[in-house]
């Protein structure tokens, strides 16, 4: 039988715990406090499809220079081949005249200097004016990445240097079909295909990009057919024959999708102020290459020293005001245009406020009172906020002046602590104004109006759960101890 001591120590350890446990309340309440967001826009963002990841190989140009001598009429051609520079634009220089940007012609002799879809440069019907030891081919990269060849033109033919002795053409092991550069228009469908001369031939297998080929595409015998293609389609597409031995022919195709532009912006409003730099910028994709323009008020934009820059490549293009000013403000379009199509897409450049976005919320401790936040861009001071609430289902909005404070910066946060609340849904709406004006309406944001007394006790109790917590452990120590001690 168990000593009466040991049986009245754990007698006084339930009533221990009885007292340490928390009332349960007639309503069960999570409050999560939110963290103010680091950065925001007014709008939905995009993710820049041009930034690059840590692993990608850096751009290069595989073409060795050239020492070039011809006779005048003939035709040259200079070699640009290019690796990893999709993302890059390539330019064309002689001496310190630009050829071309891209595929755009700089020189008025375009007809006969003419750039291939490779990047090479070929001079049709050479003259004596052509000679040069400085034909340039540039991948646009910080530092720029460069090749030079050198160019004699005469009207003496220039004298052979010995060739090599022929060696017999062996045909390649693999024959792919229609070509190994293919071109194609969104949407259409294509069909590959890959043949080996090697016996036997068991199996083919396709990669697309090095890996396995998606479901849109129909395999058949030793042919692929891609449906309704689309510009993620395009790239290097190999075959592999299996053929039992350790190194299996391959054979490679290159598909190229043609393409109507897109346009990609971070949002529809850039705010700015008065003597502010701004920066306004759209992602086009398209291929071909587009040809990109900005407008505003029906005219376009153009480069101004000292107060307007315009820079792009092949996907990021950027419109700088330097210096901003009021007849700066205003709609700009980004236009993109090339064989395919034409898109286009409408920035807002303002001095308004941005939209405030809600960004904390939660039940003071020491009375029923309830704090709500805001935080908001403004290059301007802010001399009004309006804040407005309602009950659900009211249709009446009761009107508010937040007080105005000092912003960091551009930054600025407004707080409001509502008291006397019924219990209920409500939802509020803030509004921030500055020398151009009102800014949008921020987003109504839902929140429980305020509980009874008894209720806030509850909520205040359930955090002080930890306190009792700790006291229950030390009484238990504490008549554990006792009992060892006493036996």
């Amino acid at each position: 039988m168990l000593p009466l001591r040991f049986v009245s120590l754990l007698v006084i350890l339930f009533a221990v715990q009885a007292w340490c446990k928390p009332a349960k309340s007639s309503e069960s309440v999570d409050y999560i406090e939110d963290d103010p967001p680091s950065d925001y826009n007014d709008d939905d963002t995009i993710d820049d499809e041009d930034d690059t990841g840590a692993l990608e190989e850096p751009p290069q140009i595989i073409s060795k220079p050239q020492s070039i001598h011809v006779r005048n009429g003939s035709t040259i051609y200079l070699h640009c081949l290019l690796k990893n520079a999709e993302k890059f634009a390539v330019t064309w220089k002689k001496d310190d005249e630009f050829l071309y940007y891209d595929s755009n012609p700089m020189n008025a002799d375009k007809e006969r200097m003419v750039r291939l879809w490779n990047n090479t440069l070929v001079i049709y019907n050479a003259t004596l004016n052509d000679t040069s030891n400085d034909y340039e081919c540039s991948i646009l990269n910080k530092p720029p990445i460069t090749i030079k060849h050198r160019v004699l033109v005469s009207d003496e033919a220039p004298v052979p240097s010995p060739l090599p002795p022929r060696q017999q053409h062996k045909p390649p092991p693999v024959h792919v079909t229609p070509a190994k550069r293919v071109e194609v228009n969104v949407g259409q469908n294509i069909t590959l295909g890959c043949e080996s001369r090697e016996e036997p031939m068991s199996e083919i297998k396709w990669y697309h990009e090095n890996k396995r080929i998606n479901n849109n595409i129909i395999v058949t015998d030793n042919r692929i057919t891609i449906v309704n293609i689309n510009k993620h389609d395009s790239g290097r597409y190999q075959c592999l024959i299996e053929n039992g031995k350790q190194n299996p022919p391959v054979g490679a195709i290159s598909v190229v999708v043609n393409y109507a532009p897109e346009i990609e912006t971070k949002g529809k409003w850039v705010h700015t102020g008065l003597g502010v730099e701004s920066q306004l910028m759209c992602n086009v994709h398209a291929y071909p290459h587009a040809k990109v323009t900005w407008m505003k008020d029906e005219k376009e934009v153009m480069p101004k020293r000292g107060s307007i820059e315009i820079k792009g490549n092949k996907t990021r293009h950027i419109l700088e005001i330097l210096h901003t000013e009021r007849e700066h403000l205003g709609n700009y379009t980004c236009i993109a245009q090339n064989i395919l199509g034409r898109a286009e897409k409408t920035i807002s450049l303002t001095g308004l406020p941005s939209q405030a976005m809600i960004f904390d919320g939660e039940m003071t401790k020491t009375d029923s009172g309830l704090i709500l936040k805001w935080q908001l861009e403004s290059y301007s001071p802010i001399t009004e906020y309006k804040l407005q609430y309602r009950s659900k289902g009211d249709d009446n909005w009761i009107i508010l002046k937040p007080t105005v404070t000092n912003g960091k910066g551009n930054q600025f946060t407004v707080e409001y602590k509502f008291e006397g609340l019924e219990p209920g849904s409500y939802e509020a709406i803030l509004m921030a104004r500055n020398d151009f004006g009102w800014s949008p309406p921020s987003k109504p944001h839902m929140f429980v109006g305020v509980y009874a007394d008894e209720q806030v006790e509850n909520v205040k109790g359930s955090s002080s759960s930890a306190y009792r917590f700790a006291l229950d452990i030390t009484i238990l120590f504490l008549v554990v101890s006792s009992y060892a001690l006493s036996l």
